[in-house]
Formats: C-alpha cells, sequence, structure tokens
C-alpha cells in the first residue's frame, strides 16, 4: 500500500512539475517593408496566396471589425517573406466589405 501511495504521490508530483502553461501568442510576427508589424484582430483571417502571379505567397487578411480585405504584396527577392504596406480589394472602385454572422 506505502508503494502504490509513494508512486502515485510520485506521479502526481511529476505531472505539476512538467506542465507547462499553453502559449497562444503568435510563433511569429509578419513585418512589411517600412519594419511595421502587421496587425491584427483576433477574430481577422489570414490567408496566403500567390495573388499577384509573381511566384511567392501573397497575403490577404480579412478584417471582422469592417469587413474589409487587406492585400499585403509579398515584396521579397528571396526565402523570407517581406510584405509591402497593405491596400484594401476593390470591385470597380469600390472597397470590397463582408459581414459576418
Amino acid at each position: 500500500m506505502r508503494k502504490l501511495l509513494a508512486v502515485s504521490l510520485f506521479l502526481l508530483v511529476a505531472v505539476f512539475a512538467w506542465a507547462q502553461t499553453p502559449n497562444f501568442d503568435f510563433p511569429f510576427i509578419l513585418s512589411n517593408a517600412a519594419g511595421l508589424m502587421v496587425t491584427a484582430n483576433v477574430y481577422d483571417i489570414p490567408s496566403f496566396g500567390d495573388w499577384d502571379d509573381d511566384g511567392d505567397l501573397d497575403l490577404m487578411v480579412g478584417v471582422f471589425f469592417n469587413g474589409n480585405i487587406q492585400y499585403y504584396p509579398n515584396i521579397s527577392t528571396g526565402l523570407t517573406p517581406e510584405f509591402g504596406p497593405y491596400t484594401l480589394v476593390q470591385a470597380d472602385g469600390v472597397n470590397i466589405s463582408v459581414t459576418y454572422g
């Protein structure tokens, strides 16, 4: 009985000793050519794709609070992405805005 209690106590202490607080921070920070961080709301939706057909991945972000879609062109010539200033995606000269819900 004492051995079972000792093993149980050891396992309980081990679980608490090795447990880590979850980290929900961004794993990396995106920055544009001016060195400004590409900021986002927690509900914003990023999407990577070759939107300008130049062979690298660009970034589009659907913005929750106003429904706009921001386009960040990848202006890097190397392997590390570098994003230019964003422009709002438009159709016929009008900003595309989507609703939520």
